[in-house]
């Protein structure tokens, strides 16, 4: 690994193997903000999946490809409005990179349904996701 130089204020004396750890923990811990190489945790999808079984046990709904949204309502224990603006975020056609929060949706004739795995990405993404305001 290469030697990280820096330069203190009004000394201009020059750090070497000691940075090299700090500045790749801090890369490292910057890649998610800034854009850069991300790895998924493996474990947070088995997490959302047992979370998800969980959910749907309690409120008696059974595990299928396809949701209602009213089913997903009371999963997720949002309103209905909640839930389709949430949908319209993944729907909008002039929006290249969804927003975090977007659900993505289909029709069905003029109703709204929520695949499983959509459902699971959602909560997955969701359970990474830095809001701004925090």
């Amino acid at each position: 690994m290469p030697k990280v130089r820096t330069i203190r204020a009004g000394r201009g004396s020059e750090q070497g193997v000691g940075m090299d750890n700090r500045v790749t923990r801090v890369q490292r811990d910057l890649r998610g903000i800034v854009g850069g190489e991300s790895r998924p945790d493996p474990d947070l999808r088995t997490r959302v999946e047992r979370q998800l079984a969980d959910l749907l046990r309690a409120e008696g709904i059974p595990p299928r490809a396809v949701y209602r949204p009213g089913e997903v309502c009371r999963l997720l224990r949002i309103s209905r409005s909640t839930l389709l603006a949430l949908c319209q975020l993944a729907e909008h056609p002039a929006v290249r990179r969804a927003h975090p929060r977007a659900l993505d949706s289909f029709l069905v004739g003029c109703h709204h349904r929520i695949s499983h795995v959509a459902l699971v990405e959602w909560l997955e993404r969701n359970q990474t996701f830095q809001r701004d305001s925090a």
